[in-house]
């Protein structure tokens, strides 16, 4: 049950994410540094997401594969782990 509720979070996700501002982002989480997820991006890059009480999340730890919707400003409103 618990899996078919995230599926549909999911795919309400995927349909309201087109014109709500948000940028999806996928990357091997590095570090947490207090406010802050620290991922390597697709490209390489480091990208910080600013996270706090508000952002929804899966239980994620370094080494992680996530994909995280973010706002334009860098706050991370919902970090999913995804398989390798």
């Amino acid at each position: 049950m618990q899996y078919v509720g995230l599926a549909w979070v999911t795919v309400l996700l995927f349909i309201a994410l087109p014109g709500c501002g948000l940028d999806g982002v996928t990357g091997q989480l590095m570090r947490i540094d207090r406010e802050y997820y620290v991922l390597k991006g697709t490209d390489g890059k480091e990208i910080a997401l600013h996270v706090d009480h508000r952002t929804r999340k899966d239980p994620v730890a370094p080494g992680d594969n996530i994909h995280a919707y973010v706002t334009k400003d860098g706050h991370a409103e919902f970090i999913q782990r995804v398989e390798k």
